[in-house]
């Protein structure tokens, strides 16, 4: 069982149907082995609780806060500007042309 958690993600959400859940489990999933082989992170997992909403992310992790992960993250101006840039760069080179934002998402344990 694991803890409510905030997830802070700079890229790509994608809304995941139950149809597709399998394949992130098998690590299938054709957008997060293209994401594997660009060099970036994805996280997965049900954001709705009891109404099973899956969320995946694609990009670069800022950060996983709650119990269980981290207390803290910080990240400076010059970090921040560096991690911007080249996540757009790996997006691109992984075949993802959607402008990537910074997505910020609670995911309670219920």
């Amino acid at each position: 069982m694991s803890g409510d958690m905030f997830v802070a993600y700079f890229g790509l959400r994608f809304e995941i149907g139950a149809d597709e859940v399998e394949a992130l489990e098998l690590r299938s999933d054709a957008r997060a082995v293209a994401a594997r082989g660009a060099g970036l992170k994805h996280f997965w997992g049900n954001f709705g609780g009891a109404r099973e909403e899956y969320l995946l992310f694609i990009g670069e992790q800022i950060g996983i806060l709650g119990y269980e992960n981290s207390n803290e993250v910080s990240v400076s101006d010059s970090s921040l500007q560096l991690l911007i840039s080249t996540t757009k760069r790996k997006l691109e080179n992984a075949g993802f042309f959607d402008a990537p934002k910074l997505h910020l998402a609670w995911n309670a344990d219920i």
